[in-house]
């Protein structure tokens, strides 16, 4: 199949109120509903095997057969940590950083600066199983003057890990023109390029992106020739990066220096080895064997720790999954029970794939299922161009992530519970005390619905002294017109922040506006968020001192100076 006939666009006209559209908005919602639930099923399936050894899985399970999730209790925290009794249902760092991505998507798009600089920080409090790489390149982006598109953490330019690959299904999901892959890769490899700069891990997420885009758009999973068309596509990208300023002018060229390799040589290399890889997958699946995935398997030695967590053999190995198995249900078991791989992470790409082109549910429900069917019901709702009130981050402009992993939950006055940048939480059950005494864990959950086991003080800050919450994605909907205390239950989490009874009095702080246009005047939304927020906080003084800054600023504008292949996530 050529290009052409892969990616031809669609007719893409916003829906008119009473035409018969909205049955196809309908119709993509109720896939990309799926989509949600098998990718959340499969990974907590797959958590539960997940670099276990045979014996291993057997003490995990307590002997049971591994055919469905179940409560299990692993160690969280490292040695200094504790040991969690997890939920029947219970989802990895997978699932976690998929909710994360699917929340900085708007209507206005994908807010890029809130998923490095808030999220991907304070994710580090409540992760489950996180890689190496994510988790380095997460608390390097807690430093204030780290930028997304700069995030030299120890070893970036090896970060090929599939950690970007498993969390950027909804970006597929929000888009309309699914035959356009132009419109979701862009950000597919803005979103990879937080945590992983090396290219196999951007063509992980891009192929699997390519791979779901198609699967939704014709309710079946793309076949070996349809998966070797669309590198067409994926080998072209570093030409499309040129035209992100952010991208093309720091990241690239601190790549390269590093790297010691132009970006396109090191992408032409990662496209052959995916070509490769996927040839290698059709062999083994067109093989008469009733264990067909055990030989992709092997074929990809997916169970080397040098390739087991490789962003393109994962996304190929989630592919060759559903070669071998079309039943989503049975081609999770059989994932979760190939031990010694990545096995949540192959069974949430390829439970996401098989997800938008069937019709059953999950036998299951995940943990926090009805959060996971509300955020695909939103993101459909925006492909189809449809306003809605969306997550309310921080003003970055005054935010500062937290200093360490147990300062995210914090407490008001009258004892409410508050994750900074995720809003509002209560407590289900009593803190959980290390073996050192010096943190402790909780299960709380946030009222936008997920659940989360966080990191904490013995005594916690009070939630007051954190930056004031203020409304991001602003939309035309009546709901997003509502104050932060009328109790909407729509998509406004993190209106409850700060306590509504104490509003928080801050003073102008113009020295801190013009240090961020210094460090993001390369991103036109952020100068322009910059210029909102002196507007209205400033006085005409500041507002003029300000702008002949600026103005100076994109004068005199040079190359930038930026301030070490991890397949470990």
């Amino acid at each position: 199949m050529s290009e052409a006939n892969l990616f031809e666009t669609m007719h893409t006209d916003p829906p008119v109120e009473g035409d018969a559209r909205p049955s196809a908005l309908q119709e993509r919602a109720a896939s990309i509903r799926r989509s949600a639930l098998w990718a959340a099923y499969g990974d907590a399936l797959g958590w539960i095997s997940e670099l276990a050894t045979p014996a291993g899985l057997v003490k995990r399970t307590a002997g049971a057969a591994l055919v469905e999730p179940l409560a299990w209790t692993r160690r969280i925290g490292g040695r200094s940590g504790v040991i969690a009794n997890l939920p029947r249902g219970c989802y990895s760092d997978d699932s976690q950083l998929r909710l994360a991505t699917a929340r900085t998507i708007t209507p206005d798009g994908f807010d890029v600066e809130a998923f490095a600089k808030v999220e991907l920080p304070v994710w580090l409090s409540y992760e489950f199983g996180g890689g190496k790489s994510t988790k380095a390149a997460a608390a390097k982006l807690s430093q204030p003057r780290t930028p997304w598109y700069a995030n030299t953490f120890s070893n970036w330019t090896n970060s090929g890990g599939n950690g970007a690959a498993m969390r950027i299904q909804p970006h597929v999901w929000a888009v309309r023109e699914l035959r356009n892959p132009l419109s979701f890769l862009v950000d597919v490899v803005r979103n990879a390029a937080c945590t992983h700069s090396h290219p196999a891990g951007m063509m992980g997420a891009v192929v699997h992106a390519l791979a779901l885009a198609h699967a939704l758009d014709r309710r079946q999973a793309p076949g070996p020739d349809d998966l070797l068309s669309s590198l067409d596509v994926a080998t072209s990208l570093p030409n499309v990066l040129r035209q992100e300023q952010e991208l093309d002018s720091v990241w690239r060229p601190a790549f390269e220096r590093e790297a010691g390799r132009q970006l396109e040589d090191v992408w032409r290399d990662v496209a052959s080895e995916c070509k490769h890889a996927i040839q290698a997958t059709a062999r083994a699946t067109k093989r008469p064997r009733a264990d067909r995935y055990s030989t992709v398997v092997n074929d990809l030695r997916l169970r080397e720790p040098a390739r087991r967590g490789s962003g393109i053999l994962t996304a190929v190995a989630a592919l060759g999954l559903t070669w071998c198995e079309e039943r989503p249900h049975e081609a999770m078991r059989i994932a979760a029970n190939e031990t010694g791989t990545d096995t949540d992470t192959i069974a949430t790409m390829a439970g996401a794939i098989l997800g938008a082109t069937t019709n059953t549910e999950p036998p299951v429900d995940v943990l926090d299922s009805d959060l996971f069917a509300s955020e695909a019901q939103r993101l459909a709702r925006i492909a189809f161009g449809h306003k809605g009130a969306g997550h309310r981050y921080p003003d970055l402009l005054r935010w500062i992530a937290p200093s360490t992993r147990a300062d995210s939950l914090t407490c008001s006055k009258d004892g409410h519970l508050y994750v900074r940048g995720l809003g509002r939480a209560k407590a289900l059950e009593d803190p959980i005390q290390s073996a050192s005494g010096g943190f402790s864990w909780q299960w709380i959950r946030l009222d936008i619905g997920q659940t989360l086991f966080i990191k904490r003080r013995q005594s916690l800050a009070a939630a007051d002294e954190q930056p004031r919450m203020e409304a991001r994605a602003l939309n035309t909907d009546a709901s997003a017109s509502r104050s932060p205390s009328s109790g909407d239950a729509g998509h406004g989490p993190g209106r409850h922040e700060r306590s509504p009874s104490k509003p928080q009095q801050t003073r102008f702080d113009l020295d801190r506006a013009l240090a961020y246009v210094r460090e993001h005047h390369r991103n036109d939304r952020d100068i322009g968020r910059a210029i909102r927020r002196v507007v209205r906080k400033g006085n005409e003084g500041e507002l003029a001192v300000f702008l002949a800054s600026l103005i100076n600023l994109l004068k005199t504008d040079g190359p930038a100076a930026p301030p070490s292949r991890d397949l470990t996530g």
